[in-house]
Parts: C-alpha cells; structure tokens; sequence
C-alpha cells in the first residue's frame, strides 16, 4: 500500500518538474515543451484471477516527449534572424577545438545567426551553420560569405530566400548566389535526443536523417526578419500544476490516513 501511495506523489512530483521547465522556458526562442505520459501498475495474473477483485500498484513515468507543436512567429529585425514555417531543422555542428569542422551533427529550430569575422555564418551559440554551394551541389559544407569580391568590391547587401538561397550584392553589381541553407527532416521529430541550449541530436528513436532545402516538397519554408518563439501555452501548463498539486495533495492525505489506521490496528 505504501509503495502505491509513494508512486502517486512521485509521478506528481516528475509532473510538476517538466511542467516547471516548461514555464522557465516559455520565452526561449524555439523551445518545444515537453509532456510527461504515465501507465499503471498491475500484479501479476493468472487465469483464475478475478478482475473485479484486482487492484493496481500504483503509477509510474512511461515516457517524457517533446511537442511538434510550431511556435509562433515573432519579428526580429535583421536579415540572418530566420523562422522555419512547417517542418525541418537548421543543420550546425560545434567545432572541434583545432577549428575543424566536427563530423558530429545538431539540429535546431533556433534560427538567430550572424556572421563571423571571417563571414562563416553561425547559429547564436556559435555553432556552424550547413548549407550547400547552391549550385546544385549535394554535399554540405560551411556557409560563407565574403566581404568583398574578387574585385574587390565591398559586400553591401544580403538577401535570404524562403527556400534558403542566400544573395549577396557587391557594390554595383547584380546580387549572386553565394550558398543555400540546408534543412533537415526526421520521422519522428519528438523522440531527438535534447542537447540544451535550443539543440538536438539523431537517436534511434527519431528515425533515419533526411536533408534537403527549404520549400521543397515535405520541408518547411524560411521566413526571415523572424524568429520562432516557443510553443509553451502558460494557461496550459498552470493547469496541468494545479492537477498534479491536487493529486499530490490527495495521495498526501491518504498516506496520512493510512498511517493513523496502522497506529490504531498496532496499538
């Protein structure tokens, strides 16, 4: 009876901390909330075993997944701020500490990159951003964009297509295709590996990669001047707090009830 009456306010409690990370997180651009499934515990049956005189064992976490929900779009000025609009992920990786690039993959949805001094674009926690050359070209690479021109001439402006293809203009002239953002897929986006800080990895569970770009068909489009904000509904997740309060309140008290019987049955 006891271990019952602990699993109940021990699934209330793992409750009450995913929603608590919701509710931190509520302003983190691209975060996607997390929900807490449980299952019920039985004893063992046989075949002589009378249903209706079977009682459970209590409760436990069967798993903790992550909503595909889209977040909602909010302007951010600047050309390098991109919202992905449906389906996909922004491809990075963390480079190794000699500089190279490391062959180990992540994906966001967080889409605030900027440029370094040497033009290489970056996501906000300096990770690399994976594009293609544009030029029909499949394999990934670094996306990088000049300062000037073989000419010399200064970069003077950016564009960023919905389908990821980034312009740059040098002087006078007219704008050229200096790379392509690469977007990835997986089956099953809500069983990625969390890595914190907006990032996320393959897992066995999510499915095989698939990459390509934006505004093709089953990919999602690139809105730029935006960024994604997360899909955290706080009237939601407070409702959910008050339930998992009220059902630790509960098994609370039937605990205590339970213990003053045993002191009565023991005196």
């Amino acid at each position: 009876m006891f271990g019952t009456i602990l699993s109940g306010m021990s699934t209330s409690m793992f409750e009450i901390s995913v929603v608590s990370n919701n509710v931190a997180n509520a302003g983190t651009t691209a975060f996607r909330k997390s929900n807490a499934s449980f299952a019920d515990l039985y004893n063992g049956t046989s075949p002589e075993t009378v249903s209706r005189t079977a009682t459970g064992t209590g409760s436990i976490v069967e798993q903790t997944r992550q909503s595909a929900k889209q977040g909602g779009m909010m302007e951010r000025d600047g050309v390098l701020n991109m919202a992905l609009a449906g389906n996909g992920m922004f491809v990075t990786t963390t480079p190794n500490s000699d500089g190279t690039l490391s062959e180990v993959l992540s994906f966001t949805r967080d889409g605030e990159f900027s440029l370094d001094e040497n033009g290489v674009l970056r996501s906000s926690k300096n990770d690399i951003v994976y594009g293609y050359d544009g030029l029909g070209g499949r394999g990934m690479q670094q996306l990088v964009v000049p300062f000037q021109n073989e000419d010399g001439a200064k970069l003077t402006a950016l564009e960023v297509g919905s389908d990821g293809e980034m312009l740059a203009t040098y002087g006078s002239e007219d704008p050229r295709l200096v790379g392509q953002i690469a977007i990835a897929l997986f089956p099953n986006t809500t069983a990625m590996r969390q890595m914190g800080m907006n990032r996320f990895k393959e897992s066995r569970e999510s499915g095989e990669l698939v990459l390509g770009v934006a505004g093709s068909e089953g990919f999602g489009s690139i809105q730029t001047g935006a960024l994604e904000s997360s899909n955290v509904d706080l009237t939601t997740e407070m409702t959910s707090m008050i339930r998992a309060q009220q059902q630790f309140s509960g098994s609370s008290r039937i605990l205590q009830t339970y213990t003053d019987m045993i002191e009565k049955l023991t005196r």
